[in-house]
């Protein structure tokens, strides 16, 4: 209502400058306040800028880190991969070595073995001849004695039977 009492009163060109003017003060006043809005989001992008280079620097950074630590990843992993190879090697070094060693000492015990079954045998060959030689002599001995005892026997039997043959002549 208030603004239709406005229209209807009539304006006159004072008031109406009145008017403009009261418009225009309070369009400075806006104006005014955006300016000093527009200074406040400069100055907010001019932070927002700089703390967007710190980070855009930080980012960098830290791109730069992770690329260096994949590098010291890979160099250890090849590192780590050669380190492997070495000890596969030596490993399959020492098992040839080991069996070679193995297979060495095996041939060296069985002709030690061998050389031992030699002697056994030649010590068998010598008691089995020595035993022989021994039995040959009992049986000699063992003759010579029933031979002894034979002619002993007959001795007697002639010294025995003497005095029957010298009856015999006489």
């Amino acid at each position: 209502m208030l603004a239709e009492g406005k229209r209807n009163v009539s304006q006159t060109p004072e008031t109406k400058i009145a008017v403009l003017a009261t418009e225009v003060d309070q369009m400075r006043d806006l104006f005014g306040k955006l300016d000093e809005s527009i200074d406040k989001m400069a100055e907010v992008s001019g932070a927002i800028q700089q703390m967007l280079a710190v980070h855009e620097t930080q980012i960098q950074i830290q791109a730069q880190d992770t690329e260096d630590l994949s590098h010291l990843v890979e160099k250890r992993r090849i590192e780590n991969d050669e380190n492997l190879k070495e000890l596969h090697s030596r490993i399959t070094t020492g098992n040839r070595e080991m069996a070679k060693d193995l297979h060495d000492t095996s041939n060296r015990i069985m002709e030690a073995i061998e050389d031992l079954k030699k002697t056994i045998d030649a010590r068998d060959d010598a008691v089995r001849a020595d035993q022989e030689a021994l039995e040959q002599r009992i049986n000699d001995l063992e003759k010579r004695g029933y031979f002894i005892a034979g002619v002993a026997a007959l001795g007697g039997f002639i010294a025995g039977a003497f005095d029957w043959i010298a009856e015999i002549f006489n």
